[in-house]
Formats: structure tokens, C-alpha cells, sequence
């Protein structure tokens, strides 16, 4: 769904590989405070930097570190597509 500025906005298990995504916020779940432990912070850029087949975990480079998720884990995770 776009913003008032035109910009797309989606979960982070919506990216395709290779794809950044700033960190717009992390929706309510009793998962919210480990994500945000983990890093998972707005305003974060984040890429999704491997894909397991069949619905299997996604992950993630933020900072310079590689943390893996599962799909319903990443779809917490409200995004803004970036270019890079």
C-alpha cells in the first residue's frame, strides 16, 4: 500500500533477493521485543540475502551481520523498498 509520499510499503518477507528495505516498524506480537533485540530497528536498512525453498527461513543482512527468520517471523517486520 503506498504512502503519502508514493512509496510502497510491505513486510519483509514480501523482498525479492537482493532487495533492501528500510525498516518502518515492527507490528505488535509477543516476537516484537526479540526482533528489536536482534536488531530489527526502525529506520534499519535490511536485504534479504538468501531464500530456503518451500516456505523455509529468509536471511537477512543488517549492520553487517546475516540473521536467518522464519517467513511468519519476517512478515512482522513492516518495510519501505529502497533501491540500496
Amino acid at each position: 500500500m503506498p504512502d503519502q509520499i508514493g512509496n510502497m510499503s510491505l513486510s519483509a518477507d514480501q523482498l525479492k533477493l537482493a532487495e533492501y528495505g528500510l525498516i518502518i516498524e515492527i507490528s505488535d506480537s509477543p516476537l516484537k521485543i526479540n526482533l528489536l533485540e536482534m536488531g530489527f530497528l526502525p529506520g534499519k536498512k535490511i536485504m534479504l540475502s538468501h531464500a530456503a525453498p518451500a516456505n523455509g527461513p529468509l536471511a537477512f543482512q543488517i549492520d553487517g551481520s546475516t540473521l536467518a527468520l522464519r517467513k511468519s517471523e519476517a512478515a512482522l517486520i513492516q518495510i519501505e523498498s529502497t533501491q540500496s
